[in-house]
């Protein structure tokens, strides 16, 4: 693991498609426990202070600032499942910027980046999976919170859901309130039998310094159609 997870982060600094030049080798964060976080966090403000005090401190440090900064995290996704229709999906995606990881696999190296994203005006994640024998695959979204509509997550293309954010044993979940696609500046409702399905996204402390992401995907008739976790740590800045 530790040796593929080398080799993936070299690649990040050699290979353009990555975007730009790699971080420092993998350790602790920019900012550790215990600094103080900043007051402005939109995820903060959404969850409401008792549910924000639930949440594991190390959670509350990743959550709590607005990134000025590029934040860089590695890991392995453990596991990647697409069911017929989610890997169906998933390829259609592909002609609107490939929102879900397109491949199955297991152990897949993945690198990614939380940074402000000034043109929505929001916070942008994107992900690298390196596949085995493939070019790595970006899958990009941006977090953006509307006065009406609360927090959706945007994708290339104009397709987007609706966010409810909540807390659970101490971990940060996103779970989807209905899909759109935005046309000329209106948010068309997409019926639930023509999206992946309700969508719900963790973020849960893993201890030593990493935290698993989970994403899963379950449609009205068909179940489960996305299905990804693994463990990620927050790389160290550039020397």
């Amino acid at each position: 693991m530790e040796v593929g997870m080398t080799r993936t982060v070299a690649r990040y600094d050699e290979d353009p498609a990555f975007g730009g030049a790699a971080p420092g080798p993998v350790g602790p964060g920019i900012q550790g426990p215990g600094e103080p976080l900043e007051e402005d966090s939109v995820f903060r403000r959404l969850l409401g202070e008792a549910g924000w005090a639930r949440l594991h401190p190390e959670v509350r440090r990743r959550f709590g600032i607005e990134p000025e900064a590029t934040r860089h995290y590695a890991g392995f996704m453990s596991e990647v499942r697409l069911s017929r229709l989610g890997w169906l999906l998933a390829q259609a995606c592909r002609l609107i910027g490939t929102p879900l990881a397109p491949w199955r696999g297991r152990d897949v190296p993945v690198l990614a980046r939380v940074y402000r994203d000034t043109r929505r005006d929001g916070t942008a994640w994107e992900r690298f999976y390196c596949y085995p024998a493939r070019q790595p695959v970006r899958v990009a979204s941006t977090k953006v919170c509307d006065r009406a509509a609360g927090l959706m997550e945007v994708v290339a293309g104009g397709l987007g859901m609706y966010l409810r954010l909540f807390e659970r044993e101490g971990a940060l979940f996103f779970e989807s309130r209905g899909y759109f696609w935005e046309v000329l500046g209106r948010r068309l409702p997409l019926p639930g039998l023509l999206t992946p399905g309700r969508t719900l996204v963790s973020h849960a402390e893993a201890g030593g310094g990493s935290f698993r992401f989970t994403l899963e995907m379950r449609h009205p008739v068909f179940g489960e159609t996305v299905f990804q976790t693994g463990l990620f740590r927050e790389m160290g800045p550039t020397s």
